[in-house]
């Protein structure tokens, strides 16, 4: 059986016992009113059955609070952020490798034909001829 907007509201304001958290569900409601269920089950597919770092997820209560980006789904992401942050993964911060204008892959450079100018002088010319 479905659950009404107003259980779901209940359900998820209850998950956390923290005054960020219920802050946060406040403003996600009155911010999102039209798209409550969403959002709840939002916060209940992200946040409900995990293991969730109760410290890491007051700061990213905190961050999103301060930058007004209230959805669940921006919550998450800080959240996510915030977790590689503190597990000390910097794998997706890797600085990117600038290649040099003359490299060419691994393989050898294909041969292309070039075709002389005067096929595309011949092209323009007989096409200016039919348009005047």
């Amino acid at each position: 059986m479905e659950k009404t907007a107003q259980e779901l509201k209940a359900l998820v304001s209850a998950m956390f016992e923290r005054e960020s958290w219920k802050k946060f569900t406040e403003r996600n409601f009155k911010t999102f009113s039209r798209y409550v269920r969403d959002q709840c089950l939002e916060a209940k597919r992200y946040f409900l059955a995990k293991d969730v770092d109760i410290d890491i997820l007051e700061q990213a209560l905190e961050y999103c609070l301060e930058n007004d980006t209230l959805s669940f789904a921006n919550l998450n992401d800080t959240y996510a952020y915030f977790k590689r942050e503190s597990d000390g993964s910097k794998d997706t911060l890797q600085e990117i490798e600038t290649l040099a204008r003359e490299y060419q892959g691994p393989h050898e450079p294909l041969d292309v034909s070039k075709r002389n100018i005067s096929v595309y002088r011949e092209l323009i010319s007989g096409r200016e001829r039919v348009v005047t």
